[in-house]
């Protein structure tokens, strides 16, 4: 599986602001879509999110946390743009009647939160946005990152970030981008976008690239509103990557020791797996198998439910996954998945095979932590210990991840 995103949230506050900073972000994305649907303009659904998102920092530390979060905030947005409107004479005053629409809770219109969300993700990912910036504004609008996690997440520079997202918000308004699903016959064209940015989501959550690695918050939303994309569209592929996401959930619990160190697949106790996650995943990937359109997150899944399966490391079927790993590089090549497929390998015993192919990828992966970890295991099976710990400090130098350099850092440790 590709790595996260880079986008960890650091706030200098107390126990109780950090909290409510987690509730809005946590809460952010059904809200916002929200107040798209409602106030059909996406600068001042924006402007009213960020009017709710104040008020609710300035009340919520003294009033407590609402029950309803998403309620709470587009209903306080709604008023806020309310409000507004009546204090600027510049503004086209509104209705009786639209003032009294704005001052609803929240409207569920074919579907529930989720599908809001899922309109507003279509939207961000629409074909008259180009590919680079259909990303950054669905961290943006939809999961709420802002611009400086965002740079550092997509390595663009703040400024041209801020201008890429302007021009394509006004895209969004200038060319009447509408908030809704796609009709059948443009669906297939519109998918691939929507997947990734969903596939990007649960890496994030699932091995973030800086600060702690699990966000078990990012993790359940990205699972969510890929449900919904099943529910909406079963496509055999959204079936594959709702499964990837589930074979690769279940094994949260015992991915972090007591210690809140790593633990590595091979070393985890797999009763602490979630068996209900394996049976709906592997239910999900038979079924988008049956529809013979195999794909890359259906390869991802399959990959992803041999270790599922497995009732232990040494019983892991390597060919099987080695097979699998040829099939996805003949889908999509890239220098991640061939590093993957050298490491599978590896643990099938074909170390002459692997090694020709890690050497291949150094200059690719030269700012890549993984590479080195698995150029690390390579030196182990060939008994150059001096290689292996020079691989095993430029892993731990380069990993974002605390809890992953202190993994390497321990297997440093084992080698003196």
């Amino acid at each position: 599986m590709a790595r996260g995103l880079t986008a960890k949230k650091s706030f200098n506050v107390s126990l109780t602001e950090q909290l409510v900073h987690e509730k809005i972000h946590a809460h952010h994305s059904a809200a916002q879509a929200a107040l798209v649907r409602n106030l059909r303009s996406l600068h001042n659904a924006e402007d009213a999110m960020q009017d709710a998102i104040v008020k609710a920092l300035q009340s919520w530390p003294a009033t407590g946390i609402p029950k309803n979060i998403v309620a709470w905030l587009v209903t306080t947005g709604l008023n806020s743009f309310r409000d507004n409107h009546r204090r600027d004479a510049r503004l086209e005053p509104l209705t009786e009647r639209n003032a009294q629409d704005l001052s609803a809770t929240l409207k569920i219109e074919n579907g529930g939160p989720e599908d809001d969300v899922l309109r507003l993700i279509f939207m961000c990912c629409h074909p008259s946005i180009a590919i680079e910036n259909q990303l950054a504004l669905t961290l943006n609008l939809v999961m709420g990152f802002n611009l400086t996690e965002i740079s550092n997440s997509l390595i663009v520079p703040v400024k041209t970030l801020e201008k890429r997202l302007s021009r394509t918000k006004r895209k969004i308004s200038g060319a009447g981008i509408n908030f809704q699903l796609p009709s059948a016959s443009r669906l297939l064209g519109r998918l691939a976008p929507v997947q990734q940015v969903l596939y990007l989501i649960f890496n994030e959550g699932y091995y973030a690239s800086s600060g702690v690695l699990i966000n078990r918050a990012l993790c359940r939303q990205a699972i969510s509103l890929c449900r919904s994309l099943c529910r909406s569209f079963p496509n055999p592929e959204n079936f594959g990557l709702l499964a990837l996401m589930l074979f690769q959930d279940s094994r949260a619990s015992a991915r972090i020791d007591g210690n809140q160190r790593l633990v590595t697949l091979d070393l985890q106790d797999r009763s602490l797996w979630n068996k209900s996650q394996i049976q709906e995943a592997d239910v999900l990937l038979k079924k988008s198998l049956r529809l013979r359109e195999t794909g890359f997150y259906q390869l991802q899944a399959a990959i992803a439910g041999v270790h599922s399966w497995s009732k232990s490391a040494e019983e892991t079927d390597w060919p099987q996954i080695v097979g699998l790993y040829q099939h996805l590089l003949r889908v999509r090549t890239s220098p991640v998945i061939a590093l993957n497929y050298a490491v599978a390998l590896l643990f099938a015993g074909d170390v002459s095979n692997a090694r020709t192919i890690i050497e291949s990828l150094e200059t690719e992966l030269s700012s890549y932590s993984p590479f080195y970890a698995a150029q690390a295991k390579l030196h182990e099976l060939l008994n150059n210990e001096p290689q292996m710990r020079e691989s095993l400090e430029k892993a731990a130098s380069l990993s974002g991840s605390e809890q992953e350099a202190g993994h390497y850092r321990m297997q440093l440790e084992k080698q003196n």
